[in-house]
């Protein structure tokens, strides 16, 4: 049923759910996992570069790359890429030719400030979307 699974990842705790949930698949199904790290170009204060983010992307998606070998899934692709959270996460998705998209949710305060990631991209994917919680 699933060939290809992206995992968006932020390094957060919120998102182990939605990391266990796609290898659990990734491994039933016996599908590819894409992680990913997305450097939101919206949100970098003044005086920092994106090479300054790109470390603690490259942590993000070898945490997940490493959990999926622990459970046995031989094909695990990352990256690390710069945009809008929810457009580089649907065009990454349109590009590789995902399946399934396995996400967390943010519910802290800052689900108050500003839109949900989870949210944009459940209403604007073209592929399935399972929003871990």
């Amino acid at each position: 049923m699933y060939d290809t699974i992206l995992v968006p990842t932020d390094g957060r705790p919120n998102t182990e759910r939605a990391i266990e949930e796609a290898i659990e698949l990734a491994r039933v199904h016996g599908a590819s996992i894409h992680a990913l790290y997305v450097i939101n170009s919206a949100e970098i204060a003044p005086g920092m570069a994106f090479e300054d983010l790109e470390p603690i992307g490259e942590r993000a998606v070898e945490y997940v790359a490493t959990q999926a070998a622990e459970a046995g899934i031989d094909d695990v692709q990352t990256a690390v890429v710069h945009g809008l959270r929810h457009q580089a996460i649907l065009d990454y998705a349109a590009d590789h030719d995902v399946d399934l998209i396995v996400m967390g949710r943010h519910r802290g305060i800052e689900r108050f400030f500003r839109k949900s990631v989870s949210e944009q991209v459940s209403r604007k994917a073209q592929t399935s979307v399972l929003v871990a919680e």
